[in-house]
């Protein structure tokens, strides 16, 4: 993607994180001054968990929501629509890169070079509107680490940019003193791909596979000779129950209702990428796109990611420093981490902080809301802060 002007100009591409007031039980959730507790990976220990007060007091972030899937210029959740046969994103497909049995999303990561990417500017500019904490995108999910990963080699240092994304973006928010953010989505992987499993229904292709079960034996005087694309896209399984339908991962997103459950290898490789990720570049926020935690209830990882995160900032702070977002909580988990609404907000006070996120478009940048002026307006904008904060 060669147009920048608008990320210059008006932040496009960017989500803005919105920490609300807290207007009850403000004793019992504060922070201490030193917390002397160890964290276990259960709900009952993350129960401990106090929103620590200087997040209480940012009130204002802005979320880097920039990957592979910005490249195309074609919208969020491009790397699955492209293999939906008939869709806008799979028409578009055809007609810019070629069929996805033959160009599929991991050649567009090839595609994808970063080249006009300044963190520095960037982040200065983020500061100047007001953010109090940044947030920069670690995974999507579309699986690839745009970061140094020790357990992923599809990764922004190996392919693509061939940049450690993350490090640029840490050493921005280190430079302008702001709370560096993560977010990670890469748990879906394994359910989000299985449309690349697919095959046309009609046409000269029929019947011909998509890439998404390709293995390393294919890539044999292919440009990504030696890399495994089941590493990328995980569909080395059945489908899970309803897969043909579009819309049925979302009854799924909490891996229940006939989804196909992920294996103990990929929960575990989840668990190390993440574990590499917060030790490498040291976030104070860790945002999950999960039910809960990433690939609850059928494993426990994202609960001993959660300990390890919160534990890891006692060590280093004297106290607990770090916000964990996540989403579609029950009462016990809100007091485990920060419930995170998605392009919403609560319709009463609640009694614990809690954060939105939105964008001015599109979750991934889409040319046409660029082209038609589609963007929300800064009245929009405002009234959104005024409501929230």
């Amino acid at each position: 993607m060669k147009r920048r002007t608008l990320i210059k100009g008006g932040l496009a591409g960017l989500a803005a994180l919105y920490a609300s007031r807290t207007f009850a039980h403000l004793p019992l959730h504060a922070s201490s001054a030193v917390h002397d507790k160890t964290f276990l990976p259960t709900w009952e220990s993350l129960a401990q968990y106090r929103v620590p007060e200087w997040f209480r007091d940012a009130k204002f972030g802005i979320w880097a929501h920039w990957g592979p899937q910005c490249q195309p210029e074609r919208g969020d959740w491009y790397a699955r629509g492209m293999y939906q046969e008939g869709s806008d994103q799979y028409q578009y497909h055809c007609e810019k890169y070629g069929h996805p049995s033959k160009f599929g999303f991991k050649d567009v990561i090839n595609e994808w070079k970063a080249d006009h990417w300044d963190p520095e500017y960037l982040v200065g500019l983020y500061k100047k509107a007001g953010a109090r904490y940044f947030m920069a995108l670690a995974n999507h999910h579309d699986n690839l680490d745009l970061f140094d990963s020790k357990h992923q080699r599809w990764n922004s240092v190996n392919l693509g940019p061939k940049k450690d994304l993350m490090a640029g973006w840490a050493k921005a928010a280190k430079k302008q003193n702001l709370p560096l953010g993560v977010s990670v989505h890469s748990a879906h992987a394994w359910r989000w791909y299985e449309t690349a499993q697919r095959s046309d229904k009609k046409g000269a292709l029929a019947g011909v596979p998509y890439d998404g079960k390709m293995t390393a034996a294919q890539g044999d005087g292919k440009w990504w000779q030696g890399y495994d694309p089941q590493e990328l896209y995980a569909q080395n399984h059945p489908m899970s129950e309803d897969s043909l339908n579009d819309h049925s991962i979302h009854g799924q997103w909490n891996w229940g209702n006939g989804v196909y459950k992920p294996t103990k290898a990929y929960c575990d490789n989840f668990y190390d990428r993440t574990i590499d990720l917060i030790d490498k570049y040291n976030p104070e926020l860790v945002y999950f796109d999960d039910t809960a935690l990433p690939l609850w209830p059928v494993s426990d990882v994202g609960l001993r990611v959660a300990a390890h995160l919160y534990n890891k900032s006692i060590k280093k702070h004297g106290k607990l420093n770090s916000v964990i977002f996540g989403k579609i909580l029950d009462e016990q988990q809100r007091k485990c981490m920060v419930w995170d609404i998605e392009r919403g907000q609560s319709n009463t006070i609640e009694p614990l902080p809690w954060q939105t996120d939105t964008c001015l478009g599109q979750w991934h940048y889409d040319r046409r809301i660029y082209d038609n002026n589609h963007y929300k307006s800064a009245k929009m904008v405002i009234h959104t802060l005024v409501d929230v904060i």
